[in-house]
């Protein structure tokens, strides 16, 4: 038994298995609205190795019964995935409009990647 690859196995079954309750969680209850993009903040991104790249986070607004709401989003891109200024979708809870989501970034893929190297390394921790 090798005890790295299991336990980075586990850590990245557990991640993977958050990601996707979390974007089961909130798309069971989301409300889809346009919104459209005001500005990206700008921020660099360290990598283990210690290379930088630059990461982009968009704030959003969008209006529901007379009301505006700006939103900074919990995730970032390695671009502008989206032009300042257009329109796009929203998902959002009504009454926690503050925790609104990009429809574009909200995805339940990096989830499955996440699970998909568990496995190997949960194999490789076992049986290697």
């Amino acid at each position: 038994m090798n005890i790295v690859p299991l336990i980075a196995g586990f850590v990245f079954g557990v991640l993977g298995s958050y990601i996707l309750f979390d974007y089961w969680r909130f798309n069971q209850k989301a409300l889809k609205t346009k919104g459209k993009i005001l500005r990206y903040y700008e921020y660099q991104s360290k990598d283990s190795d210690n290379s930088k790249q630059t990461m982009y986070r968009p704030s959003f607004e969008f209006s529901l019964n007379g009301i505006t709401y700006e939103v900074q989003s919990k995730i970032s891109f390695n671009s502008k995935i989206i032009p300042i200024g257009q329109n796009t979708d929203i998902l959002y809870h009504k009454g926690n409009e503050a925790n609104a989501r990009l429809a574009k970034g909200n995805d339940f893929r990096l989830g499955i990647l996440f699970i998909g190297l568990s496995i190997p390394a949960i194999y490789i921790g076992l049986y290697q």
